[in-house]
């Protein structure tokens, strides 16, 4: 399978600076490669959502904010989805509503500063947004 390239918005330590994505898939595995100016760092994983996970851990130290969809407040794949598929899709989530197929986004597709959030931030959502539908 040929590799996706992807232009990408980030903001490093305040500036708004143009990175690319790489995405690698092989027989078990998945791979980002991100690139801003000469700084590369290389993530594999089981799913592309996990493995952004990872990537931005090493962002989230360094000052980097990646703006895409999975790095998104209120943005969290189900379960079936990480384990079905490659984890390039996530469903947009409201506080008291189910998650809709209308719902879904890539991963990888712009966002704001704005919607950006933290691992940290995003997975509260996540767990209140559970909270919030179970009752």
């Amino acid at each position: 399978m040929e590799n996706e390239k992807y232009k990408i918005l980030c903001v490093e330590k305040g500036l708004k600076k143009e990175a690319i994505i790489e995405l690698v898939e092989d027989n078990d595995t998945v791979g980002i490669k991100f690139s801003l100016d000469r700084f590369v760092i290389e993530k594999k994983g089981e799913n592309y959502f996990e493995t952004l996970i990872e990537l931005r851990k090493n962002l989230e130290i360094m000052d980097i904010k990646l703006l895409c969809k999975g790095c998104c407040r209120n943005v969290y794949p189900s379960g079936m989805m990480l384990s079905m598929g490659v984890g390039r899709k996530a469903y947009t989530l409201d506080y008291g509503k189910q998650a809709k197929t209308s719902s879904l986004v890539d991963i990888f597709d712009s966002c704001s500063i704005e919607e950006y959030a933290t691992i940290d931030q995003q997975k509260d959502f996540f767990e209140n947004w559970l909270k919030s539908i179970t009752g």
